[in-house]
């Protein structure tokens, strides 16, 4: 089984190097060719990055830092966006979803949390759903 649909690309997600790193290292393994946005990475080289991303029918993948590429960018290229954890501040989720969801954007985007049950990540995205909430019945 591929591990992606020849025509998809994705946005992924995640907060923690060490995740990202993970991530890059099973990419590298299966050959899918991606691009890397973290907080190392220089204003310039994420212009070209996101770039290539946006042009390059062979660039499937964008992994990309929560807090480093969740605001400013438009990936619209992408139809998938996953989140491979997850942050505190339900901001900077629904602002790094948006990456996908900008003017430009010609199919419907899906949004994917992975979250393992009994993980920290499972009481934090209860968490975040009760303060979306909170906010949303106040507008």
């Amino acid at each position: 089984m591929e591990l992606l649909q020849n025509d998809v690309k994705m946005l992924i997600f995640a907060h923690h190097v060490v995740v990202l790193d993970g991530i890059e290292a099973a990419l590298v393994e299966k050959k899918v060719r991606f691009m890397r946005i973290d907080g190392r990475v220089s204003k310039e080289a994420r212009h070209e990055s996101v770039k290539q991303f946006q042009e390059e029918e062979g660039m499937r993948v964008a992994l990309l830092s929560i807090t480093a590429a969740g605001v400013g960018l438009t990936l619209t290229a992408a139809s998938t966006v996953v989140f491979a954890e997850l942050h505190w501040t339900p901001g900077m989720m629904i602002q790094a979803e948006d990456r996908a969801h900008r003017i430009g954007q010609l199919s419907s985007v899906n949004c994917h949390y992975l979250i393992g049950e009994g993980s920290l990540d499972d009481m934090l995205y209860r968490q975040l759903e009760r303060k979306v909430n909170n906010v949303s019945t106040f507008v």
